[in-house]
């Protein structure tokens, strides 16, 4: 078909559309002239329901009770009114402003009136109902009733707000009605009062629809399905222009046309009072606030449907236009702020400047579709289309025609257009798509597999490098277990009394076996942080603690080395934090001052606090680093050369450590050195003014840290008793089984395994009242056995604890059916209060269940 045809008949479809919604279905019917109607002989059941258009009495600035009205009127018969007479009357529907009265005066905006209507002939029965509709009037109404044979109605059958005769007496509201009316009516009076005090246009510019009770509400509805399903179309194509803009970011056309239809959508629910109806009763901020919202979606619309024309046909004399359409739109804006009565005579103006942008971004639709643009025709029909309808709305809107909002229905149009237009652009970038795909297809396939080969490979590595590490975890964790413990026997007495001469050396022992530790810890960790397994236990942390405990700890190395340590720290700073992460952070960097500072030298410690951060502060007098190593300096396993080469030692990992860490808690790692003048590490947490908020407080964990008991501190050893509880220890490595039971031999009775097979068998032989296992050992691991004791009813109660290292718990998911966990390496005295805890806790426990069971069993009887 050709592209001019189809413009042809979709332009006549267009028509053909408003020309139904627009053209109401006439019904001939009688007709109201100077203040009277005749509706003798006339069916609402046959014909339907009829406007009561045509000229009203009106009697200007005079609202007295409906008692009053009816006196002043029964002086007038229907022969006085079909008559020449001094009476005023108004065409309705209709704007009062402006109306000229018979005193040669003009009512203006604001005010109030009484409208009067002479019935005659009117019947029905009681299978039909007759009932008023109406969608309201500006800005209060009531209607009356005053029938020859019934009388005056004393309440009104419909009103609308809250009618007065000054703003602080009335209330406004629009809300659509349909009403019923008495039944028997035949001759009378309708009395129509309305006032208006809160819109700069007053008067019942909506008919007033006289007809049956079924009839109007089937109207109703039929207009509330139409509405809906308007409604229904914009919020669908808002959404999923919506979902294309945030597919594709750099399509704004996307976005500015989802926007649009948002606004078109939220204006339908307003201009037909859909959003009204939540408020049913008369609220005067409601009402502000809904017309507020009603204006504002015609100042915004324009701007935002003119950028949506821009981004999809770019025309360059438009683009000068991108700012004054937004500046202009906002002036508008502006002038919500004050009341409807203000800023609704001024929206006029707005309405000319919409016209006029209206025929601009014709004419830039047009001037594309002189270029032959792909969807330009297209759109240039629908956007005549959308001009039509608003420029119909915007007299309506102005009360200067009398019919229906048509620019949600000329807006369904337009979308049917661009519909086909995207249609249109994405088949065009499919094929381009598609040609260019054949080409690179194979190509891609062959990289993709390549990619996806070498990406497995690479997990396989780093899978087993972790599994690596952790072997190497317990291998080495559990000699460093048996050479720690042992030395701290040994410093304790246990094997008898220790001489002076002996005291450095077990403390040079005990001081390299930790350093051998934060060793392993700084490889594991770093395995943990290649494989993306680092977890962090966040609690309330008091780093002034810590870190007057890491300068007491490094106390007897800066005297050794003759190095001047200045400390500055805050008391009692807090930060939401990982303690143990946080604690080998500050760890490395004291090291690194203390290693790097000559003998003589200056150390300085110094932690500040404001309202929103914590800054930890490590200064040395060291050879400092050179600027071209600054860098690099936190990458793994790289030193430094130059000034600090003669004091290399080590992994060349901790500030790669350092600086993973810190980053975990979101704080920053700052340097400042220069060759020959030392360095500052500068550590930025987020600081915790309140450590005991619920958001910080720590999780109760499983992992027991290492003991902060000192040198010299030593726990009393409890006296042999009869009917002491029994340890299990299921341990592989017999030094270590021999090292726990030499500890636990005076205040427990000790049983031994060497493996979870052997440790079951006893289990369930001695029913201990505690079991240590390793993790890893052969023929069956420390969770195998733990979860065949929990499968077991008589032995699930008996708690289990792991020793072993926390990297391994934290992989391990059978370990979660463990009660317990201590971390190795540990000393005697913390094994000993280990135990202890874990006997209590699990006592807690029990009784906790006993009683427990008691209450229910207590309840069933």
């Amino acid at each position: 078909m050709p592209r001019s045809r189809l413009y042809t008949l979709l332009l006549l479809f267009a028509i053909l559309i408003w020309m139904g919604f627009a053209c109401s279905r006439k019904t001939s019917g009688p007709t109201i002239q100077k203040g009277f109607i005749d509706l003798t002989d006339y069916s609402f059941v046959k014909k339907g329901p009829i406007s009561l258009k045509g000229q009203w009495i009106i009697f200007w600035n005079w609202m007295p009770a409906p008692e009053e009205v009816l006196h002043r009127l029964q002086r007038i018969n229907g022969k006085e009114i079909r008559r020449e007479s001094p009476l005023d009357y108004m065409k309705l529907p209709g704007r009062w402003n402006g109306h000229e009265l018979t005193d040669g005066s003009a009512a203006s905006g604001i005010g109030y009136a009484t409208f009067a209507l002479r019935y005659h002939g009117l019947a029905a029965d009681d299978m039909h109902r007759l009932a008023f509709r109406m969608k309201d009037a500006l800005t209060a109404y009531r209607i009356f009733i005053a029938d020859d044979s019934a009388g005056l109605i004393s309440e009104p059958v419909m009103t609308n707000g809250v009618v007065g005769t000054s703003e602080a007496t009335s209330v406004p509201q629009h809300l659509p009605l349909v009403a019923p009316l008495p039944a028997n009516l035949s001759n009378g009076w309708i009395i129509f009062q309305v006032s208006n005090f809160h819109d700069g246009v007053g008067g019942p510019i909506y008919p007033l629809i006289l007809g049956t009770e079924s009839q109007l509400l089937l109207q109703r509805e039929d207009k509330r399905s139409r509405d809906f399903l308007v409604l229904g179309v914009l919020l669908v194509m808002s959404l999923y222009h919506l979902g294309l803009y945030f597919q594709r970011k750099e399509d704004r056309s996307s976005l500015w046309f989802s926007v649009f239809n948002a606004i078109l959508a939220l204006r339908m629910l307003l201009t037909e009072k859909y959003i009204q109806s939540w408020w049913p009763e008369p609220n005067e901020t409601a009402f502000e606030w809904m017309m507020k919202f009603d204006y504002a979606t015609v100042f915004l619309a324009v701007p935002v449907f003119f950028f949506f024309l821009q981004t999809v046909f770019p025309w360059k004399p438009s683009h000068k236009l991108r700012w004054p359409v937004w500046i202009i739109a906002g002036l508008f804006l502006l002038t919500l702020i004050f009341p409807q009565r203000v800023y609704g005579p001024i929206a006029t103006f707005y309405f000319i400047w919409a016209l006029i942008m209206s025929l601009w971004m014709l004419v830039g639709v047009f001037v594309a579709m002189k270029k032959e643009e792909l969807g330009a025709g297209i759109s240039f029909t629908g956007l005549l289309a959308l001009m039509v309808g608003g420029i119909h709305d915007t007299l309506l809107a102005e009360g200067v025609i009398a019919s229906m909002y048509l620019l949600p229905y000329a807006f369904i149009f337009f979308v049917i257009a661009q519909s086909y237009i995207l249609v249109r652009r994405f088949s065009h970038a499919f094929h381009t798509a598609e040609h260019l795909s054949q080409n690179l297809a194979r190509e891609v396939a062959v990289q993709t597999a390549q990619l996806e080969e070498r990406n497995k490979q690479l997990e396989d590595i780093t899978r087993q490098r972790t599994l690596f590490f952790q072997n190497i975890s317990h291998e080495l964790r559990t000699p460093l277990t048996l050479i720690y413990g042992l030395l701290e026997s040994v410093d304790q007495g246990d094997y008898g009394p220790t001489g002076k001469n002996l005291q450095r050396p077990l403390a040079s022992l005990q001081k390299n076996t930790r350093q051998l530790l934060r060793l392993i810890n700084q490889l594991l960790d770093l395995s943990r942080i290649e494989a993306g397994q680092v977890k962090m236990n966040m609690q309330a942390v008091n780093i002034s603690r810590i870190l007057g405990e890491l300068v007491e700890s490094y106390q007897e190395l800066a005297e050794r080395k003759r190095i001047r340590l200045e400390v500055n720290l805050k008391p009692d700073v807090y930060v939401s934090g990982d303690g143990e992460k946080l604690e080998k952070v500050f760890y490395n960097l004291m090291s690194n001052a203390m290693k790097f500072t000559p003998e003589g030298g200056r150390v300085e410690i110094a932690l500040a606090q404001d309202t929103r951060e914590a800054k930890i502060r490590f200064k040395d007098s060291g050879p400092g680093i050179a600027e071209t190593d600054q860098r690099r300096i936190f990458h793994r396993f790289f030193q430094a050369d130059g000034a600090r080469t003669g004091h290399q030692e080590g992994t060349g990992i901790g500030l790669a450590i350092v600086k993973e860490f810190i980053e975990l808690h979101d704080g920053k790692l700052e340097l400042e050195s220069r060759s020959g003048e030392g360095a500052t590490f500068v550590v930025v947490l987020k600081s915790l003014l309140d450590p005991n908020a619920e958001n910080y407080r720590g999780k109760t964990t499983l992992y027991r840290a290492d003991s902060e008991q000192t040198r010299g501190e030593r726990a009393e050893p409890k006296g042999n008793r009869p009917g002491r509880p029994e340890i299990l220890v299921v341990e592989d490595s017999e030094d270590m089984r021999a090292f726990i039971a030499h500890v636990l031999r005076n205040d427990y009775n000790v049983v031994l395994a060497k493996n979870g097979k052997e440790g079951v068998t006893l289990a369930r032989e001695k029913k201990p009242d505690l079991i240590l296992t390793d993790v890893m050992m052969p023929v069956m691991d420390g969770p195998a056995m733990i979860a065949e004791l929990k499968s077991d009813p008589t032995l699930e109660s008996i708690p289990c604890a792991i020793l072993s290292a926390r990297m391994e718990l934290e992989d391990d998911d059978n370990s979660s059916n463990a009660d317990f966990f201590l971390a190795k390496p540990f000393k005697p005295a913390e094994l000993k209060n280990a135990v202890q805890e874990f006997l209590h806790a699990a006592k807690d426990a029990a009784e906790s269940m006993d009683s427990a069971n008691s209450r229910d069993s207590r309840g069933s009887n």
